[in-house]
């Protein structure tokens, strides 16, 4: 898959043309893929993105957490059989009429022959492009327009804020069914108190991702992925009141490790939501409620496979 994420006036695409689908497509779920789906296969198979998220150019301050990062949204359009990226910046396009975004951007640039979108989409500069305007371009400029209705179930249609919302509440698992994949959260193991240690549960830590969805506090079973490996892990979400409480950390006791790996690269992957974060008293107590953890987890990830590695 190729990945365009310079400015989009140096684009060139080789032929074929493009059977392309638009928008943020932030966690690549199951209405993303109903989309991706109608793309045909014997043209380049084409989505345009965009990052930053477009809440965040045109109300600053405003924009929501997301549920991937660019680079885990890429990695998953190539693993649904996309050819072709295009990632744009909206404050590059912002101001460019509708007609102009289209035969710029997406005749001219990505080659477009095949437009596949859904009945909601707007585009050009204050929004005012529609799907109207785009099947009357199409019959004039030699590309097809293709509307698909939004997938939806008996709570309405699927949506990445409706999944976002899920995740913040803990409903990882839930999220999951929607995403077609697990919502996961990577970055470098980074010293922590070394608490976990002393009492026989010894954690790596990550820091909260500074644009991502945080799942609900409390403890998760999981999957850490390290160097290669897939482990047991179960994770806990929180401020550790126990201890007098602090800063929001991510700690994951991985199960039947020991290696030192500050500073290396590791990924979560949420499986199931299992309690709240809770406030002992009694060390004692949290180290018996931390066995029961980790006892369910591993047997709760006995029967289930990771969806990523």
């Amino acid at each position: 898959m190729r990945v365009l994420d310079d400015t989009w006036t140096g684009w060139y695409v080789e032929p074929p043309r493009s059977s392309l689908t638009i928008g943020v497509f932030d966690g690549v779920h199951r209405g993303h893929r109903a989309l991706i789906a109608r793309l045909d296969a014997e043209l380049t198979k084409t989505v345009l993105t965009f990052d930053p998220h477009p809440v965040e150019v045109l109300r600053p301050g405003t924009a929501p957490r997301l549920i991937t990062t660019i680079e885990e949204r890429t990695a998953l359009l190539g693993s649904a059989g996309i050819d072709l990226v295009g990632v744009l910046d909206l404050s590059e396009i912002r101001e460019l009429a509708p007609d102009e975004f289209v035969m710029e951007v997406l005749v001219k640039r990505l080659r477009m022959k095949h437009l596949i979108l859904g009945p909601d989409f707007r585009f050009g500069r204050d929004r005012t492009g529609d799907v109207s305007l785009l099947l009357e371009m199409g019959r004039r400029n030699g590309f097809d327009v293709e509307v698909v209705e939004l997938i939806s179930d008996e709570q309405g249609p699927v949506s990445s804020s409706r999944i976002r919302r899920m995740i913040e509440s803990g409903r990882v698992s839930e999220a999951a069914e929607h995403l077609t994949t697990r919502f996961c959260v990577t970055g470098p193991v980074i010293h922590g108190d070394k608490r976990g240690a002393t009492i026989g549960f010894p954690t790596a830590n990550l820091a909260p991702p500074s644009r991502k969805v945080i799942p609900l506090d409390g403890v998760y079973a999981a999957f850490a992925h390290l160097g290669g490996t897939v482990r047991d892990a179960a994770v806990n979400v929180g401020r550790r009141p126990t201890f007098g409480g602090g800063e929001l950390v991510i700690e994951a006791h991985i199960m039947d490790f020991d290696g030192e790996i500050y500073g290396e690269e590791l990924t979560l992957e949420f499986v199931e939501y299992l309690r709240e974060e809770l406030d002992f008293s009694e060390v004692d107590d949290l180290i018996e409620q931390m066995g029961e953890d980790v006892a369910r987890s591993a047997e709760l990830l006995e029967s289930t496979a990771p969806n990523i590695g």
